[in-house]
């Protein structure tokens, strides 16, 4: 399914931000150490950021502005704690929503805890970022 689908499908129920500037996509792409998912960049395009449930684990997503990744992921000292991992948002309590990029992309969707960083125990969320906003705004069933 297309981010495009994804962004517009009204029985997805999740707080959704307008879409982020393309300078501020440049500037997040150019701040990058990793060359970021296609369909993450996309998603900015269409939202810039948003908020809700998850129908997989973690089941809550708070995704960062463009504008504030880089800034958000130097405050919890990822590359000094998480190397190899881009974190792009929280699920709204005690763990990071990153990318893992210790091996060759497609990178797979993890939480990490905030506290700690310790890459070991990231726990796998979805094998990639189109998977992962499949289930935003889907509620989480056992």
């Amino acid at each position: 399914m297309s981010i495009t689908k994804v962004i517009d499908d009204p029985s997805a129920d999740w707080l959704r931000e307008a879409p982020a500037s393309e300078s501020a996509i440049t500037s997040l792409v150019a701040s990058s150490s990793w060359e970021l998912p296609a369909d993450y960049l996309d998603f900015l395009r269409l939202s810039n950021g948003g908020e809700g449930e998850l129908g997989i684990q973690p089941c809550w997503f708070c995704m960062w502005r463009a504008e504030e990744v880089i800034a958000f992921a130097t405050d919890y000292q990822v590359a000094d704690y998480a190397p190899g991992f881009f974190a792009f948002g929280t699920n709204g309590g005690s763990e990071l929503l990153a990318f893992d990029c210790r091996s060759s992309p497609p990178w797979p969707v993890v939480a990490l805890p905030s506290i700690g960083l310790e890459p070991d125990e990231a726990m796998p969320v979805s094998a990639n970022f189109g998977d992962f906003a499949q289930q935003m705004g889907r509620s989480y069933k056992e």
